[in-house]
């Protein structure tokens, strides 16, 4: 176990909430200041506020946070690839997760095309990983179909809540999406069926 990398994980990620939360709760301090140019939802469409160097200090903030976790990442990964479970524990691997997952937000200033490619190629690792035991098949499963989101695609293992809907008063998965296919992709990684969880969205 690499305790100093572990550390330097679980600190960047808490470092990463810390300034979501922040900006979350003062983003209504600025409701009517900005004008988003994309479809993102408020309150995240504050983080395409530009000039970035005229924004609100919580927007700045989450901007620079992760610019630099998503650069130090970037480095750890082409030096010494995914760090698994028996390498930096399991908070370590939730929070390299963490920090891969919030550089391909759907927030055009923070998932470019850069962060986007990124999150590609560290998709090959992260299923060895999984098949190794080294990860968690959600991590996975979270970073593909965000990226399948981000094209525009369909979803594969549907872990968003972007692959349902209602349907009256009942959660359903997107009528787009075959359930067979995605079964068995979920199989495939160790996820359980939609059907599982369809029972657990419906709560």
């Amino acid at each position: 176990m690499d305790e100093e990398l572990r550390g330097e994980l679980v600190r960047r990620a808490q470092a990463d909430s810390a300034a979501v939360q922040a900006f979350l709760d003062t983003a209504e301090d600025f409701r009517g200041e900005w004008t988003p140019e994309s479809e993102a939802p408020w309150p995240y469409s504050l983080l395409e506020w530009t000039p970035v160097e005229t924004a609100p200090d919580p927007v700045r903030h989450v901007l620079d946070v992760v610019r630099d976790n998503t650069g130090w990442l970037r480095v750890l990964v082409a030096e010494r690839g995914w760090p698994g479970r028996s390498l930096v524990g399991q908070d370590g691997i939730d929070a390299a997760w963490l920090i891969l997952q919030h550089t391909g937000s759907g927030v055009p200033t923070i998932g470019t095309p850069e962060n986007l490619a990124f999150q590609a190629t560290c998709v090959p690792l992260l299923r060895d990983a999984v098949r190794n035991g080294e990860a968690d098949p959600w991590h996975l499963a979270h970073i593909v179909d965000n990226l399948h989101a981000r094209a525009a695609e369909p979803a594969e293992y549907a872990v968003l809540n972007t692959a349902y809907v209602h349907h009256g008063d009942t959660v359903v998965l997107r009528p787009d999406l075959d359930p067979s296919t995605i079964d068995e992709s979920r199989r495939q990684i160790g996820l359980h069926p939609i059907a599982e969880e369809l029972r657990r969205r419906r709560g």
